[in-house]
């Protein structure tokens, strides 16, 4: 007999619809705590959720992918979607969910609506947008349980600010996620063409023109990504050959630095020497001995 994944309205009990609107927040540790911090799969027919979980790690299984999370995460769980939890006991957050009809009925086809028709994972590296999520939820949870006039009014706007908190944060992971596939790009090309030139001693500004961005660029790039100078990493590959040729050549000293286009072997000695804190005489007698 195949076993099925149950349905749930609200963690296995009847979704309350009643005003300000078909939306719930719950504080995690509110019911997690009896189910021992663990949710086992299961899925809701018209129920979205959002689960956003403060400064902690835990693990989200979203249909067939398993998600380890740590920090300050949020989780969007469209309905229908198989969904499951591991949190660790303490940890503070918040299950927002909203009855799908709501959604369809204040939002339409907004982008903030398209924003809940898949799952999603987001991380908040912002902190002020952080703040004001935790303000924004913690005014849905008044307004819901208050019930107050104009309740339902504030409840939608309130869900508005949440969801585009979200979409925002969504955004800039995206534009950062991009901007450092785009880095990490050009310097997959820089050592490439580092490996093309490095006999050439080609200057840096050189190889900012050929990777058609400035040398500032190419610097803060390397910087950033592999914690040197563009020099220092050029030069680098340089020493590397040198020492191989010293290693596993019979080449003289004089007939190394000319293959490296060193102009003399005395400027290629005090090259290595900077480099190496020692000569290139001394690096193949030890290299020898060892």
């Amino acid at each position: 007999m195949n076993k099925k994944i149950p349905f749930y309205d609200l963690y296995g009990e009847p979704f309350i619809r009643q005003e300000p609107g078909a939306v719930h927040v719950e504080d995690i540790a509110y019911r997690s705590s009896e189910l021992k911090w663990e949710i086992s799969p299961h899925r809701h027919n018209k129920l979205v959720q959002i689960v956003i979980v403060f400064n902690n790690s835990w693990a989200a299984r979203l249909d067939e992918r398993e998600y380890q999370l740590n920090g300050d995460w949020g989780v969007i769980i469209p309905a229908g979607v198989v969904h499951g939890f591991h949190f660790k006991p303490r940890t503070q957050g918040f299950v927002i969910s909203i009855d799908d009809s709501f959604l369809v009925s204040n939002y339409g086809e907004t982008s903030l609506n398209q924003l809940l028709l898949k799952p999603l994972t987001v991380e908040f590296e912002n902190a002020a947008r952080l703040v004001h999520l935790k303000h924004y939820i913690e005014l849905l949870m008044y307004e819901i349980n208050y019930n107050e006039l104009g309740a339902p009014i504030a409840v939608e706007q309130m869900l508005k600010l949440i969801l585009l908190n979200i979409f925002r944060q969504k955004n800039t992971t995206l534009l950062a996620s991009n901007a450092r596939s785009r880095e990490t790009e050009i310097v997959v090309n820089f050592r490439s063409l580092i490996e093309l030139n490095y006999t050439s001693h080609m200057t840096i500004p050189d190889y900012a023109e050929k990777l058609h961005i400035s040398t500032s660029k190419l610097n803060r790039i390397c910087k950033s990504l592999l914690n040197d100078s563009p020099k220092a990493i050029a030069h680098q590959r340089l020493i590397t050959e040198a020492k191989r040729r010293l290693i596993y050549t019979t080449q003289t000293i004089n007939e190394i630095a000319l293959h490296l286009g060193f102009k003399d072997s005395a400027y290629f000695c005090r090259f290595f020497k900077l480099a190496t804190n020692t000569t290139p005489t001394l690096f193949k007698q030890q290299s020898n001995i060892n």
